[in-house]
């Protein structure tokens, strides 16, 4: 069941927030150096940021595009594909239907770790933080535009 798009949209911010606070404080860029001597700290930071890049993620596809699209801007997809839905969102100037793909394979990658391969693990974190950024900027048009 969805939740209102209110209430997840409240939520994505908080993800957004949260991950963005760790981002700020993680090296820039990450490299495989970095992984293979992290502190506690940096993996604290690290962990925080896959959640909640994950979570922010899986809050928008799951409960904001859709709802977003029939409540706000008034378009009958509530039972059609979610592909049609981005493909709406991203004629409609929200979002870039090939780039929510692309960043939805960032985040499966970033669920499947690799202990054992710091480099393949600073390649995945750094696609994601540049990921990160473009789900924050699709979060904030679809906040703008709730708020009219």
């Amino acid at each position: 069941m969805s939740l209102p798009l209110d209430v997840a949209l409240a939520q994505c911010d908080r993800h957004a927030s949260i991950m963005n606070e760790a981002l700020g404080l993680i090296p820039q860029p990450l490299t495989e150096a970095h992984l293979q001597q992290a502190t506690p700290e940096l993996i604290r930071l690290l962990d925080q940021f896959v959640l909640r890049f994950t979570k922010l993620q899986d809050t928008l596809g799951a409960h904001v595009l859709r709802q977003f699209a029939v409540q706000t801007l008034a378009e009958p997809v509530e039972d059609v594909a979610f592909i049609d839905v981005l493909n709406l969102l991203e004629r409609r100037g929200y979002l870039l239907a090939d780039q929510w793909a692309l960043q939805r394979s960032t985040r499966n990658i970033l669920t499947h770790e690799y202990p054992d391969d710091p480099l393949r693990q600073a390649l995945a974190l750094s696609a994601a933080q540049a990921a990160a950024n473009q789900l924050v900027l699709w979060l904030r048009k679809i906040q703008e535009r709730t708020k009219v």
